[in-house]
């Protein structure tokens, strides 16, 4: 054998001894067992047991407090004011004068109206005694009667119009608003400024239409008016009810009268809980219920347990289950990325 069949014979037993050691060592790293399973993260959430609780049936409305009456207070006469001591936020008695009109014009009026009834009076003394005797006709008796007792209507008017010169309160309560000051003209047609009582204050509410023959036919309704930012509260009582229904907005109103005003002002944002039925439930908080009713409860083998349920009843936080889930663990928090059946992690239970 020449020397260059050597080289060649010997490459190739050596290429063939590599290809037999990448064979043992691929076989050898192949028959070990790598194999690994996949193990998807198991889900923490927390828990609630049911509990039982009392549970309001009712809605929650939005209004404003307004007082129930609002009344301007206007001048019987026309004159410039000389007196006008009230502002916005005064307490006022009825009968308290709260501005005074220039008189002078209704005094002059009142002095003329008063010389004309003592001299008509005069004339009609003297020929109602002519007439008694015979000396004065019927016709001249019975034209001064007329005359004086138009005279003395005209003293009676210029009496009251002087007396309205001082304008005083028609009621009881606080100035809301005031609109003039002294030297302005006062007018019939301008108030003086605005009263109501603040102790009689209400709200309008306006329900759906679907709530008319339930709020027509509960007579203990329960209401509740409150101010979370001012932290007021106060029941209420239904003070009247629309006998119809609005046709566009499909809603009705009732009035309501606050129990304890104290502290609300007109204006105020509130809101207003009308409960017409109360009851004892086994229940859950609302945080429980999925969007679509249905919740997730932790089995025996701490997989999640798929449920939908119809709420009995409920009211701002909790909703009423049935008996029948007594005891049993729903999911609280973490229930949104959970499938029925994926096992979860309880990291905290409430009670």
């Amino acid at each position: 054998m020449d020397k260059k069949k050597f080289h060649s014979f010997i490459r190739y037993i050596i290429l063939i001894a590599v290809f037999v050691a990448a064979f043992f060592l691929l076989r050898y790293f192949f028959s070990k067992d790598k194999t690994e399973t996949y193990t998807p993260p198991v889900s923490p959430v927390e828990v609630v047991l049911p509990e039982v609780r009392e549970i309001d049936e009712g809605i929650t409305l939005t209004g404003y407090i307004e007082p129930d009456s609002i009344i301007p207070v206007v001048p019987f006469v026309s004159g410039t004011i000389e007196e006008y001591s009230i502002n916005a936020g005064d307490s006022v008695t009825e009968g308290d004068i709260l501005a005074t009109i220039d008189k002078r014009p209704y005094e002059l009026q009142l002095r003329q109206a008063e010389a004309q009834v003592k001299a008509l009076k005069a004339s009609y003394d003297r020929v109602e005694a002519l007439y008694k005797e015979g000396g004065a006709s019927r016709q001249d008796y019975d034209t001064l009667s007329s005359q004086l007792e138009a005279a003395e209507a005209q003293l009676e008017l210029a009496s009251l119009q002087l007396s309205y010169a001082d304008v005083t309160a028609p009621v009881s309560g606080t100035v809301l608003k005031s609109m003039m000051s002294e030297g302005s003209p006062a007018s019939p047609e301008t108030p003086l400024c605005v009263i109501s009582d603040l102790d009689n204050l209400i709200v309008n509410l306006r329900l759906s239409e679907k709530y008319y023959s339930l709020i027509r036919s509960t007579e203990n309704l329960r209401i509740r008016i409150y101010s979370d930012v001012q932290g007021l509260s106060s029941d209420g009582e239904v003070v009247s009810m629309e006998p119809i229904v609005d046709a566009v907005s499909k809603t009705f109103g009732i009035k309501v009268r606050l129990i304890s005003p104290d502290g609300f002002v007109p204006g105020m944002f509130i809101k207003a809980d009308i409960i017409w039925k109360s009851g004892e439930y086994l229940s859950l908080p609302l945080e429980v219920r999925r969007l679509d009713g249905s919740a997730y409860a932790v089995g025996d083998d701490s997989s999640a347990e798929y449920i939908e349920m119809d709420a009995i009843a409920e009211d701002g936080e909790y909703f009423a289950i049935s008996e029948e889930y007594s005891g049993k663990k729903f999911i609280i928090r973490g229930q949104e990325n959970i499938l029925p059946g994926e096992k979860v992690n309880i990291i905290q239970s409430e009670e």
